[in-house]
């Protein structure tokens, strides 16, 4: 984990029922440091809006939406948005396949005229989005199907998407090496492989969950277009299993409940976040409840005392790549320790030379941290000592990722 934190989380929203004002009144007090909490939250917005209360770049007949467009542009580059939640809403039926291609090519336009990309996807809403990219539960989804009119893959591979909520939800701190919870994990794939057996006997062998998909943040997949993404799972938690798949501003304090940030703590994983933060509507005078409003403060002392890393969450899905596939050795030269960064093995990109951006939060525990170098292509990377224990052991290695800027919901 990047040094000091010992697990890591984001928040992750989908922008429904969310207009321009509420977005900048949300982050004014999640985000800011002059108004609000200063946690590093960002957000998604849709490419096009059936309903005038969500954020999106174009209008329902696909023409501009100046203002709001101008905004997501810019909010894109301060690192405030992160995720295009699908092409639109179509919850209430399918649009006409030929709408939703130019929908996604004039996105694409407006975004590469930008100079931007987006990292992730994430699906929206009912069968009736056919735009959604695969999901196990869910056979209707058709966005990566080559053989469906809904197919949009070459222009989410354009926007530079490589992480996709894949409509999955898990209950527990994922992705955690701590020896305690090994115990733990055995039951739970026990458990899954009796439901798997189940789901074979059944017929039911398309929606078996593998361990991997169970346990760990992110899994490695192809789409049926043959195209490698990086599938991700959100967390979600509420008394009433009937509304884990429609979290709100109203249940944070169920999914940031002082023992799920205790537990992701002590079992040293991560967590993303599956809410609504502008369901449902505020009171005129209540941006969030007593009670959910002191769970997001919760979560900010366990940020600023270095327990939990709260970043954005395409900081924490690209930590957890750098962490999982960064191919780096060890060289003793003289009286120095080299850390050779060689590569990434990016399952989306192929192997690749990371960009030094892309190294924030990362961290190598060293004997004697004042004589290690970190290299990558032959040259000495700025990195910092974090900690030099009295043995002379420590911790060296790169800051996190800056926060998002917050002018646009400061003014």
């Amino acid at each position: 984990m990047p040094y000091p934190f010992k697990a890591c989380l984001a928040l992750c929203s989908d922008i429904d029922n969310c207009d321009l004002q509420t977005f900048i009144e949300i982050h004014k007090f999640i985000n800011s440091t002059k108004h609000g909490l200063g946690l590093p939250v960002a957000d998604s917005f849709f490419a096009v809006a059936n309903d005038p209360r969500h954020l999106a770049f174009f209008n329902p007949d696909g023409s501009n939406r100046p203002k709001e467009a101008e905004f997501i542009i810019q909010a894109v580059r301060d690192g405030l948005i992160d995720s295009l939640h699908a092409w639109g809403d179509f919850n209430h039926g399918p649009p006409k396949p030929e709408f939703l291609q130019t929908i996604a090519k004039n996105l694409n336009s407006d975004f590469a005229h930008a100079n931007l990309q987006i990292p992730i996807w994430i699906n929206h809403g009912s069968p009736n989005n056919y735009q959604n990219l695969h999901a196990r539960l869910w056979p209707e989804y058709q966005g990566d199907n080559p053989t469906s009119p809904y197919f949009t893959m070459p222009f989410i591979k354009e926007l530079g998407i490589k992480y996709y909520w894949n409509s999955e939800l898990s209950p527990w701190p994922l992705s955690t090496n701590h020896p305690g919870v090994k115990s733990k994990n055995l039951k739970r794939i026990a458990v899954n492989l009796l439901k798997n057996t189940a789901k074979q006997m059944l017929r039911r062998s398309s929606r078996i969950r593998t361990s991997q998909q169970l346990l760990d943040l992110t899994h490695e997949t192809f789409l049926r277009d043959g195209s490698p993404m990086l599938a991700f799972n959100r967390f979600a938690r509420h008394p009433d299993r009937q509304k884990l798949w429609d979290p709100t501003r109203h249940s944070l304090r169920y999914s940031l409940d002082k023992s799920v940030l205790s537990d992701l703590v002590k079992n040293q994983g991560y967590m993303i976040i599956y809410t609504h933060l502008a369901k449902p509507p505020a009171l005129e005078d209540e941006l969030f409840p007593p009670e959910d409003a002191k769970a997001l403060k919760m979560l900010a002392d366990f940020y600023q005392k270095g327990s939990i890393w709260v970043g954005t969450t395409a900081q924490i899905l690209n930590f957890r790549l750098m962490q999982n596939y960064l191919d780096w050795n060890v060289q003793q030269k003289g009286t120095k320790i080299v850390i050779d960064i060689r590569q990434v093995n990016d399952p989306v990109t192929g192997p690749r030379i990371p960009d030094v951006n892309e190294l924030a939060g990362v961290c190598f525990n060293t004997p004697s941290p004042a004589e290690t170098i970190i290299h990558m292509q032959g040259k000495a990377l700025n990195a910092m000592i974090f900690n030099n224990d009295n043995n002379g052991s420590g911790v060296i290695g790169f800051n996190i990722p800056p926060a998002p800027r917050t002018d646009l919901v400061d003014n």
